[in-house]
């Protein structure tokens, strides 16, 4: 009488958990490369570590399209990829870039230097513990500390001290601001010019990093259309929204 069948799980719910956690794992790999590029920093090797800083975009580019297309809604596990995503986010899109910029002497090592690396820091951490990060049209609230993009973009561009601080200082206060920056996938709004500026800007840098130090000045060129977009993009929504609000008050 102990011989009992014992109750399998659904097949498909289970294929679907396995897919998940391969999906997740996917994701985790990000902060792998994320290492790899740290350690290239720390062991002063500023092109190895763009590429790392490229690989991890493009696993971060992927990872979500992918989940939203090969698992349904109710696909769970005990383990959070948005939560996930944050955490290599961090890693990736912060913390690297600014031992990247500290390493390489993109800032001056003096007060200025430390509360410029400090700022950007404490700013993003705050970005990132952000209710709000987003709208529901996947627009940001504030500059959504994409430094891996901003960092390698000033070194390429050999960006004087006083340039880079500068840079720095705008946008972590934009981190702070509701300015709306769009989501270069999500965002529906001009999808096709922000996808096409930033896969200018990746090969951009890709090659530009291969050439450096002598880059040719079409490669610079490249390099300036990803933020010369989206610069472009927060400015027209800007104007955007603050004319709607205009109009709703006059109603």
């Amino acid at each position: 009488m102990f011989n009992k069948t014992p109750v399998l799980p659904d097949h498909p719910k289970h294929a679907t958990r396995d897919m998940s956690l391969a999906l997740h794992a996917f994701t985790a790999t990000g902060v792998l490369v994320g290492m790899a590029a740290l350690v290239a920093v720390l062991d002063g090797s500023a092109r190895l570590a763009i590429i790392w800083l490229l690989v991890a975009q493009l696993i971060d580019g992927i990872d979500g399209p992918l989940a939203r297309r090969l698992l349904p809604e109710e696909a769970t596990t005990k383990f959070d990829g948005y939560v996930l995503d944050l955490v290599i986010d961090f890693v990736t899109c912060v913390l690297v870039p600014a031992a990247f910029l500290w390493e390489f002497n993109m800032v001056n090592h003096d007060r200025s230097g430390m509360i410029a690396v400090a700022a950007l820091l404490m700013f993003s951490c705050l970005w990132f513990s952000r209710t709000d990060q987003q709208d529901s049209e996947s627009w940001f609230h504030g500059f959504p500390a994409s430094w891996n993009m901003v960092v390698p973009t000033l070194w390429l561009l050999n960006s004087s001290h006083s340039v880079t601080l500068v840079v720095v200082a705008i946008l972590s206060i934009l981190t702070m601001t509701n300015v709306q920056f769009a989501h270069p996938v999500r965002v529906v709004q001009w999808r096709v010019w922000n996808m096409a500026a930033i896969s200018i800007w990746v090969v951009g840098v890709l090659f530009g990093t291969i050439w450096s130090p002598n880059i040719p000045a079409l490669l610079i060129a490249l390099i300036f259309v990803g933020p010369s977009m989206v610069a472009a993009a927060t400015v027209a929504r800007h104007i955007e929204v603050t004319r709607n609000v205009q109009l709703f008050r006059q109603r």
